[in-house]
């Protein structure tokens, strides 16, 4: 799962666990892939009175489900003694209370491993504890564990949103695990079917909104794949092919939100789209900060910029913009390393990012704009690679620079600076 990048240990399926599904759960599941294969897969069509033919689409509530986990004792007890229950984040802006398990008994059988979990409905009528208790009951019975868990309502963002804190140690005294599957799908299904069984499936006239709000999505949409179904690359204008008049429309008015996000340029009546815009805006659905990031490189070229994988080996260069990449959803970081060779990164930190100062004496500090770094990457024993970044030394960068011949424009502003110091110091 793409938002455990870089943790250096990922969710196991425990070999014991038989799952039961019941009558209830059986109908939900099967529901909830017909639905989907009709409205991402179109499955389903239907005719409009115009007789033009449109794919079924799912019209339950949304709801965004986010979820992340650490082994660390402290962690664990900042997010239930400080974030969850911070000033501010009450509906009356005061603290926001806790609910769920009794609160001496979680805090009773707190263990280092505890999961968080992010559920943001799109619509600000959902009751939030109910979708929370309601969540809770159908995660423990899939996962098969009876949790200590506990969780806060949060009303400082434009959309009211629940966190839950969950403990790595059941009531049976059993480490949790929970599945991938139901991780990567089964858990934004659930909520969206509590979401739905409150308010009831979206209006026609929320559904068109939501259609409008596809043609300026900063997100692979579908629109998008139907884009990529229907050019190489390029798009003429005046190009008919297989799509009635309402879609090439929309296909239009798409492609041209693109090219105000400079993902494509417009040249000899035809749109050419970039050759990474697929990959920008998957990117950009992840980490909601990476096509703004763009436009504040100060070294490289915005079409240079990529999502760092840990497979680019050791990088050299400097910090030059630090995010907080989930809002309020999680303490996720990121940076921006602009290195040597030209190229810039996105590298995304689910830590506050730290670098290393002094390996030997254990000495870390939190990692500012305008740091220059090292980032290597170790194996973990599931083998994920897990950065670690180390300060450098402005004189260790210029060696850096001189041996291998870097060019760029960083390479070259260092190599200035370390001139103009020199001949400072030199000036009678």
């Amino acid at each position: 799962m793409r938002h455990f990048l870089f943790e250096d240990k990922e969710y196991s399926i425990n070999p014991q666990f038989k799952r039961q599904w019941n009558r209830e759960q059986d109908s939900a599941k099967a529901l909830a892939l017909l639905l989907r294969a009709a409205g991402r897969r179109g499955g389903k069509r239907s005719f409009c009175s115009r007789g033009v033919m449109r794919r079924a689409i799912d019209a339950r509530q949304k709801c965004v489900v986010k979820m992340q986990y650490s082994d660390s004792r402290n962690a664990h007890r900042l997010q239930l003694e400080k974030y969850l229950v911070r000033e501010g984040t009450d509906i009356g802006g005061g603290h926001a209370k806790l609910y769920g398990t009794e609160s001496d008994e979680y805090r009773k059988n707190m263990v280092e491993r505890n999961f968080r979990i992010f559920l943001s409905p799109q619509s600000g009528k959902v009751d939030l504890k109910a979708l929370a208790e309601k969540f809770m009951l159908k995660l423990q019975r899939a996962a098969g564990h009876k949790l200590y868990w506990q969780a806060a309502n949060h009303y400082n963002t434009a959309h009211p949103h629940a966190h839950l804190l969950i403990n790595g140690m059941d009531k049976a005294g059993k480490q949790v695990e929970i599945p991938k599957d139901i991780v990567k799908t089964f858990m934004r299904e659930y909520a969206r079917d509590i979401c739905t069984a409150q308010l009831g499936i979206r209006t026609r006239k929320e559904l068109d909104i939501e259609k409008e709000q596809e043609l300026t999505a900063r997100r692979y949409t579908r629109l998008d794949r139907r884009i990529k179904e229907l050019c190489n690359g390029t798009f003429k204008v005046n190009s008919a092919g297989a799509i009635n008049t309402h879609e090439r429309e929309r296909i239009m008015a798409r492609i041209e939100s693109l090219r105000k996000m400079k993902l494509c340029v417009y040249k000899d009546g035809a749109y050419k789209l970039s050759p990474r815009w697929e990959e920008n805006l998957r990117a950009n659905g992840r980490y909601n900060s990476f096509l703004k990031a763009r436009s504040v490189l100060r070294y490289s070229k915005p079409a240079s910029l990529r999502v760092f994988s840990g497979g680019q080996g050791q990088l050299i260069g400097k910090v030059t913009k630090v995010y907080r990449t989930d809002g309020d959803a999680s303490d996720n970081h990121a940076i921006i390393l602009e290195s040597l060779d030209g190229k810039a990164y996105f590298v995304p930190l689910f830590k506050r990012p730290e670098v290393w100062v002094d390996v030997f004496k254990n000495l870390k500090e939190p990692l500012g704009e305008g740091a220059l770094v090292s980032i290597k990457t170790y194996e973990g024993q599931r083998g994920r690679l897990t950065p670690i970044m180390f300060k450098r030394e402005a004189g260790q960068v210029r060696n850096e620079i001189q041996q291998k011949g870097y060019s760029g424009t960083l390479a070259l502003e260092l190599l200035n600076a370390a001139d103009r110091k020199e001949k400072h110091i030199d000036r009678p």
